[in-house]
């Protein structure tokens, strides 16, 4: 797919709405402005061809809910709102009505405030997700359940008596979690010796003795217990297959990798395409219809209010540590280029994630299936 292809995925009024929402100022973004300037009816149209096409259903097409999230972003940003703090969703249908010039009542006023419920789902989502991330894992243990759970999915041939100690140092081996770029030297190095610090502040040194972590409250950071979720996650998914991965890439030879923070960094992307709205057309799509009940794999997720399930969010951060696992596997890149490769793997992703496309094309594949994961 070439980038002019790509630019008009999923359609040209989307990209255009994409366009006009980028921070950063430029001329495709003033030129997508004026042209949607000049379409003050995209709101009722968009809302009165749903009603065409599926009328009386209770499914909203991703497209329109993107039409009525950018008359939401566009109202609550320009009276200087919050879109994680909305006010309620009535008053909202009426202001967004009144600027649209939507009657009140009307089919197309009331298709609009089901499509705004479900577009303010998606923020709640995000807010939740962020909160996680701000949550740090607890040194009280309370935990720890979550942990061996995870170690039994991962590595069921082991059996993990503690979370701490000696313990932890066995799933921080096993799973080789946060290696600082010293270690990851020495491990490039050496058949993954631990590390100390030189006399010399420009050489490193690799011995067997090392300053020790020894809970895991000292090793989850940047994403808090977020990074917990999604890591579990992906182990209740895909249970055996994801014991096969970690197997992959612990023990992939000249080009292992640490999965555990490939997950993290994984994790953490997802939570930015979140919070700057690049992943709005895929949370749009999961908050078609309400779900009856949360999925069975996200049901220990922390959430402030119990009608919010992160299982959408969950889903593309455990999609994206497949991808990553595959781009990995097929570049044969060392340890020693796990920062770079990452970098460079998100930014290759995240224009076609804006778009609503997740797969290897991004990368470069000739299919989106080309270099998958197989899961069975």
């Amino acid at each position: 797919m070439s980038t002019f292809e790509l630019w008009l995925t999923p359609s040209i009024t989307l990209s255009l709405i994409l366009e006009s929402e980028t921070p950063a100022p430029s001329f495709i973004r003033w030129a997508s402005s004026w042209l949607l300037y000049f379409r003050p009816a995209l709101l009722r149209q968009a809302l009165a061809y749903e009603l065409e096409q599926r009328p009386g259903q209770d499914v909203v097409s991703a497209g329109t809910l993107r039409v009525v999230d950018y008359a939401f972003w566009r109202n609550t940003t320009g009276e200087g709102g919050s879109l994680y703090r909305p006010a309620d969703a009535d008053s909202l249908s009426q202001s967004i009505a009144v600027s649209e010039g939507i009657e009140v009542p009307s089919l197309e006023y009331d298709l609009l405030s089901t499509a705004l419920e479900r577009v303010l789902r998606t923020y709640a989502i995000v807010d939740v997700v962020q909160e996680l991330a701000e949550t740090q894992f607890p040194s009280d243990g309370s935990a720890d359940g979550q942990l061996k759970e995870l170690w039994s999915i991962l590595k069921p041939e082991a059996e993990l008596p503690s979370m701490s100690g000696k313990h932890w140092q066995e799933v921080r081996t096993v799973w080789s979690l946060f290696p600082s770029r010293t270690r990851l030297t020495c491990l490039a190095r050496a058949g993954r010796l631990p590390v100390r610090r030189a006399a010399s502040r420009n050489e490193t040194v690799c011995s067997p003795f090392r300053r020790r972590n020894v809970s895991p409250a000292t090793d989850f950071r940047g994403v808090g217990m977020l990074g917990m979720q999604a890591f579990l996650y992906f182990a209740r998914t895909y249970r055996d297959r994801a014991a096969e991965i970690v197997d992959e890439a612990i023990g992939g030879g000249e080009s292992w990798y640490p999965l555990a923070l490939a997950s993290i960094h994984m994790t953490a992307f997802a939570l930015d395409l979140a919070t700057s709205r690049d992943l709005q057309l895929f949370l749009l799509r999961a908050v078609q219809t309400r779900p009856e009940t949360a999925s069975a794999a996200s049901s220990d997720a922390l959430t402030k209010d119990a009608d919010v399930d992160i299982e959408p969010f969950l889903r593309i951060a455990s999609d994206l540590l497949l991808l990553f696992h595959s781009h990995w596997r097929q570049g044969g890149f060392t340890v020693m280029q796990f920062e770079q490769t990452s970098k460079a793997f998100q930014a290759a992703l995240r224009p076609w994630i804006r778009r609503g496309i997740l797969d290897g094309r991004a990368l470069g594949w000739e299919t989106w299936e080309e270099g998958a994961v197989k899961l069975e």
